[in-house]
Formats: C-alpha cells, structure tokens, sequence
C-alpha cells in the first residue's frame, strides 16, 4: 500500500502539467504593415492569430526532494488549440491575449479531458536594421486540469475528490530573425520558470471493483530544464498575413503551426 501510495502522488499531480505555448516570430510586430481595413501603417492595429501546438515530450521533476523517495522522470504529450487577440503600437510592440483549450496524456497512463487554458504576453521588437530584427516575448500562462481517473495495468483508478491543479507559468525570450521577402527565419532563445500546486493537497481515490478508498498526498512540480530553444518561420502573404511553423526543444520538444490576419 505504501509504494501504491507512492505512485499516485507523482502520477496524479505529474498528469497536471502543462509546459508553453508557442514563443514565436521576434519580428512579429513590423511583419504585417497592412491590414484588411487599415489599408496604411498606423500607431495602432489590431491582429488575430489562431494556432495548434502539439508538446511531444516534456520532463519534470518533483519542486522539493524528499529523503527515502524514490523520484522518476516521466514523459508528457499536450494538444494545444487557442486563439490570440493583439494590439500593435508602432509595429514595434504587440500586447496579446490568449485563450484556448489543452488536452494532455502522460505515460500512456494519464488522461484528461479538454480544460481552459488562458495567458497574457508581449513581444517587443528592440532592435530593426533593415531587414535583421532582435526582438524579446515575455508572458504569463495559467491553466486547471483535472484528470479524473488514472490507468495501471488496464485498470482504471477513480479519483473521487474534487481534484484540480493549479498551473502557472512566466517565459521570457530573446531572439533574432532576418526577412526575405516573403520568408522570415527566426531562432530563439527561452527560460522557462513553471509551477504546479496541488488543490487539494490530499485527495481520494478509489481502487478498481473494491469500495476501499486511499488517502494520497500530492506534491508540488517544477519543470526539470529552464533553458531551451525555438527554430522558426513565417510566410508573409501581401502585408496583411502570414503562416508560422515553430520547433522547440530542451526544455520542451514540439511543434507549433499559427495563422495571423491583421485588421
């Protein structure tokens, strides 16, 4: 019962994780100069972006290390689908919104079912000579899962508290990219600090055909690497839009497409 026990704790709070969204073009905020009804450049404009990211692998670790317990590294995969709202000033700086919704699985063992998710950010572009841009993104990301039932060995285990976790998360990124007419490549470089607390901290769960129900006390995750890195593009079609495919690893390995459309 005690190593049963010990299993839930990571697994349940580990089934909470959800790692960053996209980090995106450091030149984002002078790639579109016209919109849909702005035909000219202005002091303002307003963008919309919708975007399917899709995190393969990501590990983590447990925040504190406790004597006698045995830690495991486990492996998440996350589905990400939101939507952005952006306000530009200058095509110098955007301030974004973003909503969506995020499904998880951990280890072929944890499910969750779609949960709304919810940031803020903005990315500034710090230096333009002609065509090269260095640019910084920095955001806050939030989010509450609640994972239900967990699998081991075929058998399901019923989580009969009101479980959630309480997901935050602040990313900050540098990086640089160079427009080519229509094709603007872009690397960057991010730091990732994230938390994850348990609410409640001890829950019920009830094991499979049995009325017996277990007591399991959870712990609080941080993410195992802070640094990583992102490999992008966008495709800019006539100053109003533009297509994204990003990459990212170390910290978190995944994809990323994204659409935007300047109004």
């Amino acid at each position: 019962m005690i190593c049963f026990r010990l299993f839930l704790s990571f697994v349940l709070l580990s089934s909470s994780l959800l790692y960053a969204t996209v980090t995106g073009n450091p030149a984002a905020p002078d790639l579109l100069t016209a919109g849909i009804w702005k035909k000219r450049s202005s002091f303002f404009s307003f963008r919309m972006e919708y975007l399917d990211d899709w995190i393969y692998q990501a590990r983590f670790c447990d925040e504190f290390k406790l004597e006698g317990v045995t830690h495991t590294r486990t492996f998440l995969e996350l589905s990400t689908y939101a939507g952005s709202c952006i306000l530009n000033f200058f095509n110098r700086i955007d301030v974004y919104g973003l909503v969506g919704s995020s499904r998880l699985q951990l280890d072929e063992e944890i499910f969750t079912k779609r949960a709304f998710s919810w940031g803020v950010g903005s990315k500034m572009i710090l230096l333009k000579y002609r065509n090269f841009f260095i640019g910084a993104d920095a955001k806050y990301f939030a989010t509450d899962q609640k994972p239900t039932f967990f699998l081991l060995d075929s058998e399901a285990y019923n989580i009969v508290t009101d479980y959630r976790a309480k997901y935050e998360e602040l990313q900050g990124g540098l990086g640089i990219a160079y427009r080519l007419w229509m094709f603007t490549p872009y690397i960057n470089a991010t730091y990732i600090l994230t938390r994850i607390q348990p609410a409640p901290p001890m829950i019920l769960v009830q094991l499979p055909d049995m009325n017996e129900r277990v007591d399991v006390e959870l712990k609080s995750l941080i993410n195992k690497k802070k640094w990583g890195m992102a490999l992008g593009f966008s495709l800019i079609d006539i100053k109003k839009a533009s297509l994204s495919f990003e990459w990212r690893a170390f910290n978190q390995n995944a994809i990323n497409v994204s659409g935007e459309i300047r109004f």
